[in-house]
């Protein structure tokens, strides 16, 4: 089993550990945003020093019970589940790169675990992860992206 790209992926959320969820919510069809870290005013919108945005991927968030909703839920419901991050303590990331899913897991036992699209194309982000030091990586299909990020241009912090 290649262990590289588990352990990148997992060594780059170790910043986000025992960090509180913030401002978790469902944007544009399925998308989901968490903030952790500071508020910061950006471009006329408030984030935290950390950004994860959940764009063109599969996800599920759990109870240590039960399935509370997915990206395929009515947006009422997604977005009361999401709710449910705000506030909690994000305590670890596991990465199974076999099928690449990401699971997150929060305080309270609830995980919002994603994967990309069955269809995805090779550059199309499953997440990114918006860093204090102005990077932005992303978990694509073929591995692990990083880059600057722009304001102004194509790489910006979503829209809201």
């Amino acid at each position: 089993m290649n262990t590289g790209l588990k352990n990148e992926v997992e060594t780059l959320f170790r910043g986000l550990v025992g960090q509180m969820a913030w401002g978790a919510k469902v944007g544009w069809g399925s998308f989901v945003t968490v903030e952790f870290g500071p508020k910061r005013l950006q471009n006329h919108h408030y984030h935290g020093d950390w950004h994860l945005w959940l764009y063109q991927c599969d996800w599920s968030l759990k109870s240590a019970t039960h399935e509370m909703a997915n990206s395929e839920s009515k947006r009422g419901v997604m977005q009361t589940a999401i709710d449910n991050l705000n506030g909690r303590e994000f305590l670890k990331i596991s990465f199974d790169r076999q099928h690449m899913v990401t699971r997150f897991v929060f305080r309270g036992d609830l995980c919002l675990a994603c994967q990309p699209y069955g269809d995805s194309e090779p550059n199309e982000e499953a997440w990114m992860l918006f860093m204090p030091n102005k990077q932005v990586a992303s978990l694509v299909p073929r591995g692990l992206k990083c880059e600057p990020a722009r304001l102004n241009g194509e790489r910006t912090v979503s829209p809201r």
